[in-house]
């Protein structure tokens, strides 16, 4: 029998609610710290709009600017240090997926002297930390609903991903609207990730899961497939955007994880390139995703990949499996390098093939072994990335 327990206490505030925002963070805090990425957030009238309903509820703003795509530790260590300097009590997070794991490690931060990579490495245990609320303006990792954050160090050559009590956002504001303005590579770069959250560790497994959770991960990789294309085409649809940004939200809210997990392979191979190489993680995951499948293509996994081709990419049924497993995984390459336009070499990027090996290990990070559907050693990360070149 599977046996679980769930519990979620992220509230999610979907649509055009973004006027109550100021009300929900005064309801945490009075001087909040709000932290975004490169400033689209005030070319799109964002910025006033959020800081507006902070103000208008009484809520005094300090502001850190200036979060990067594989946020830095040292990042980090600033963006607390502007915490901490205006006693902030409260964090407000407005971005994607990076701004917000940035933000997640400031609400322990706020509390610790030392350096913040001890927090990301749990050297040190963090006693408390800062409620945190987000408003994402992307579709992509689901940061917005889960208590994970993703930290890299260029010093050390890691891109790490603690678990915190105090990650777990307290509210999120999902403003499909908000992510009209999202460009092409980054609508599609959102999409990838996405897909990968579905199937890796989830979907891509060897343990049982109940039936109705297999089903409604078919059914939200099928939204991701259809509507990516559709919100790059036509940016300002509504339909589209509704569907990424509420897929987005549900892949990390935990009910995909009843009933079975494995290692996030295709995440932990990616760290290995991200931690010497600036990739959007997204598209780090999208050259991976194929090559992988590939790779460890077999007679006991093809099946797996089958169902997944039937349910979720108009894949014949029918066939004997390892035809139905190869058709799934040439479909799934078409969907991400032809109907999403990205690139699907490493290569591209300037990764060198001299740096596979150490890539391999970083991947690794002092393990034997990565578990999934089949097991790989870093002799197999290395192979894989081999073929991504």
């Amino acid at each position: 029998m599977t046996t679980f327990t769930y519990y979620n206490p992220t509230k999610v505030y979907f649509g055009d609610q973004l006027s109550k925002l100021g009300e929900v963070v005064r309801s945490y805090g009075s001087r909040a710290l709000l932290m975004y990425g490169g400033g689209s957030i005030k070319r799109t009238g964002v910025y006033d709009r959020i800081v507006g309903s902070l103000k208008e509820a009484g809520v005094t703003v300090s502001e850190f600017q200036g979060v990067e795509p594989n946020p830095q530790y040292t990042t980090v260590n600033r963006a607390a240090d502007v915490c901490k300097a205006n006693d902030c009590d409260v964090v407000l997070a407005v971005g994607g997926g990076s701004v917000i794991d940035a933000a997640k490690v400031v609400t322990q931060a706020r509390f610790y002297d030392g350096d913040c990579w001890d927090l990301v490495t749990q050297k040190v245990k963090a006693e408390r930390g800062l409620p945190l609320i987000a408003v994402p303006t992307m579709a992509s990792a689901g940061s917005e609903n889960d208590a994970w954050a993703v930290i890299s160090n260029k010093d050390t050559n890691q891109k790490l991903d603690p678990w915190g009590e105090s990650f777990q956002p307290k509210a999120v504001f999902i403003d499909p609207a908000i992510t009209y303005t999202v460009g092409a590579y980054q609508t599609a770069v959102g999409a990838a990730d996405i897909l990968s959250h579905i199937t890796d560790i989830r979907y891509f497994i060897k343990e049982h899961k109940i039936a109705f959770i297999n089903e409604m991960m078919e059914a939200m990789a099928r939204n991701v497939i259809k509507y990516a294309p559709v919100a790059i085409a036509e940016p300002d649809n509504e339909e589209a955007r509704e569907n990424l940004s509420w897929a987005s939200a549900m892949i990390t809210g935990g009910i995909m994880d009843q009933g079975g997990t494995t290692d996030m392979i295709l995440h932990l191979t990616e760290y290995g390139i991200a931690a010497f190489y600036e990739i959007p993680h997204g598209h780090g995951i999208a050259i991976l995703m194929p090559r992988w499948m590939q790779y460890i293509l077999n007679e006991e996994v093809a099946p797996v990949f089958y169902r997944f081709g039937v349910q979720c990419l108009e894949v014949e049924p029918g066939l004997d499996p390892m035809t139905g497993a190869q058709k799934t995984i040439d479909a799934v390459s078409d969907w991400l390098y032809h109907k999403l336009g990205l690139e699907s070499h490493l290569a591209a990027f300037g990764v060198e093939e001299a740096k596979l090996p150490e890539m391999a290990e970083k991947a690794l990070r002092g393990m034997d072994t990565l578990h999934g559907l089949t097991d790989l050693t870093v002799q197999d990360v290395e192979k894989i990335f081999r073929m991504c070149m």
